[in-house]
């Protein structure tokens, strides 16, 4: 249609596609009906999951690894079940756009107490914009293009979500877009920039031990080869955080393992705590990326390159970090030679042969590094399933996802959704614990209808293995399922049901050959768990105690 000619709904479908997505995760509602509509004769495909929560979800894991992810819901009902998803966002900057249907403005007029209504017409837009970076509720058709043009450009920019209320009686409504023009980055001062590439450059020369502590704003904002580079460059050692595993291939020469404080491995913490300049490159400064709040790293030390800040040691620079990554490279830099480098963890790992004496968590880690490849994206739940995945290599940059930070339960399957639809070529490899999985792991039907075949190792040790250790009771424990039935109620894909080492190898080696989904039902003792856990668990529970 004629660009002059369109209408609101079309107007919203033609920016979602500009800007990068190719398909939209939703439920349906009575209030979002009419845009559905359009949804499903336009370019973009609609994924439709269980419940809008997955949906969020998988839009979410869209964003991280695409750039740009977009869920569409009902009112109320619909959008205040992704609030959860979309905090996740905003914690973690993933660029997810939610989109919730809304009763029309004349109707509200008419009729006091619409359905979904749970106090004021506006409830919803006001709970979204505290955890959105921009939101809009289109109450002026005139200004509805300007305004869709605004979140979404503010989300792609800052990399945090936002929201767009679509009130039925203004998605027909036909408007003349204003004149396109493209948002004037702000430049920063020329000599400030200079003042800060050189005081980066003497610091970083200057420094004997510095390592690079890598985190997820490189993947973010694209800078997978700059960092690269610089590591080749400057022989600089690589670190990453625990939300930041994968930002670069693990394979990579420079690549040590994951720090994590007293959670990681002990010569990587070693290394990186005896540092005198520690790079932090896109990190987000968060409890669980410091090790349970056990890091000792003097800020005084820190270089800290971020999309917010510029800064070495107390010394603050007015500019975003990140943006002179790229400039450094162009810059006279030292080739270190650098001494008591330890071992990357993926070569001290020991060798694994497998038998048939029970699986545990300890056993799972070398069975996946022995088969995981270059196509498979790993997707964790939080709990062990992360912390026991800081010893897997992951062969891909960005083949890592997990909400680590904000914590949510019921992220991978759903998540895994997201990724396979943006990226198809890849297989998604899902870690969750049982709790987790009864949250949102129906949506493998969801994969089964789209055709989608991940692979979903669950731990089947009947309840909340992460809280155990703190304080246990039968709050802890979870419905016993039988998870390698599974796909005998969707109608598609296979089940495992694996109780020793070699079951599980040869189940895993069967779903890679295989092009369908696959649920390994992993049966473990209800106090196993990895290392990792279990010494983050002992910190956490001091405050859970207090």
């Amino acid at each position: 249609m004629d660009e002059k000619h369109l209408n609101i709904g079309e107007y919203l479908i033609q920016k979602i596609y500009e800007s990068g997505a190719r398909h939209v995760f939703g439920v349906p509602g009575d209030y979002i009906l009419n845009f559905y509509a359009k949804l499903n004769n336009s370019p973009l495909e609609l994924i439709n999951t269980s419940d809008e929560e997955g949906a969020a979800f998988a839009a979410d894991a869209y964003a991280r690894v695409s750039g740009f992810g977009v869920v569409c819901v009902t009112y109320t009902v619909g959008g205040l079940k992704v609030l959860n998803a979309t905090a996740c966002a905003f914690a973690e900057k993933s660029p997810l756009l939610v989109i919730a249907g809304a009763p029309g403005y004349k109707e509200r007029e008419k009729y006091p107490l619409l359905h979904h209504k749970p106090n004021e017409y506006d409830d919803s837009l006001r709970m979204f914009e505290r955890i959105t970076v921009a939101s809009t509720g289109l109450e002026n058709p005139a200004e509805a293009c300007k305004e869709i043009d605004r979140v979404i450009q503010t989300v792609l920019t800052l990399k945090r979500p936002g929201f767009i209320e679509l009130p039925r009686d203004v998605v027909d409504m036909v408007v003349t877009p204003a004149s396109r023009h493209k948002e004037q980055a702000m430049n920063p001062d020329s000599s400030l920039q200079t003042e800060a590439g050189d005081a980066l450059v003497h610091t970083i020369n200057s420094a004997k031990q510095p390592v690079i502590m890598a985190g997820i704003g490189i993947l973010r904002h694209n800078l997978v080869s700059a960092l690269e580079s610089f590591a080749e460059k400057t022989n600089i050692p690589v670190v990453t955080t625990i939300l930041g595993k994968s930002v670069l291939d693990e394979r990579n020469p420079h690549f040590l393992g994951v720090y994590a404080g007293i959670i990681g491995d002990d010569a990587v913490r070693a290394y990186v705590e005896s540092s005198d300049c520690v790079i932090l490159l896109g990190m987000l400064l968060t409890d669980v990326d410091m090790g349970a709040n056990t890091a000792v790293i003097s800020p005084d030390l820190m270089v800290t390159l971020s999309d917010e800040e510029c800064s070495i040691g107390n010394q603050k620079f007015s500019l975003p970090g990140l943006m002179l990554l790229p400039d450094l490279l162009e810059k006279e830099l030292c080739y270190h030679t650098i001494s008591g480098v330890p071992v990357p963890v993926r070569q001290r790992l020991p060798s694994f042969t497998p038998s048939d004496t029970k699986i545990t968590t300890k056993s799972l880690v070398p069975s996946i590094n022995s088969l995981i490849d270059d196509r498979t994206i790993l997707i964790t739940e939080v709990g062990d399933a992360v912390m026991m995945s800081l010893d897997i290599t992951i062969q891909r940059s960005g083949g890592f996802l997990c909400p680590v930070y904000y914590s949510t339960l019921g992220f991978s399957v759903p998540a895994s959704i997201g990724v396979q639809a943006a990226c198809p070529d890849l297989r998604p490899l899902v870690l969750s614990g049982d709790g987790a999985f009864q949250m949102t792991g129906m949506e493998v039907s969801t994969a089964c209808r789209y055709h989608m075949n991940p692979i979903v190792i669950i731990l089947n040790n009947s309840g909340f293995g992460t809280e155990r250790p703190m304080i246990d009771g039968s709050f802890n424990d979870v419905a016993r399922w039988k998870y390698h039935k599974i796909p005998e109620i969707t109608g598609c894909g296979k089940g495992y049901l694996i109780r020793t080492e070699q079951e599980f190898v040869d189940a895993l080696k069967e779903a890679y050959a295989s092009k369908e989904l696959a649920i390994l039902d992993v049966i473990l003792d209800p106090d196993d768990i990895s290392p990792q856990l279990r010494r983050l668990c002992q910190k956490f529970s001091q405050g859970v105690k207090q």
